[in-house]
């Protein structure tokens, strides 16, 4: 679903900004991409468990920023390639 991106280590400040997340649900995240000098990565919550908003991170030189609700969506849509368009009628 994602761009292919390279393999990257979550940097540590990320899993602390997500600790509840981690604690509750294990330690699984996807690295976005990188986009304008920061880096993104989102939460992959187990497949079995239904959710609303992604949760996205922002990490960019040591800061994290985190970002949720309709905001994560278009952080996400940066980095999603090939994506089918369905008409609904």
């Amino acid at each position: 679903m994602f761009a292919k991106t390279y393999f990257m280590t979550v940097p540590e400040q990320v899993k602390n900004a997500a600790r509840n997340l981690i604690n509750q649900y294990g330690d699984s995240f996807e690295h976005l991409g990188s986009y304008e000098g920061a880096d993104y990565f989102v939460y992959k919550f187990p497949d079995d468990f239904t959710t609303g908003f992604p949760f996205v991170y922002q990490f960019n030189h040591g800061s994290v920023l985190e970002i949720a609700g309709p905001k994560a969506l278009s952080i996400i849509e940066l980095f999603v390639e090939d994506i089918e368009v369905v008409d609904i009628e």
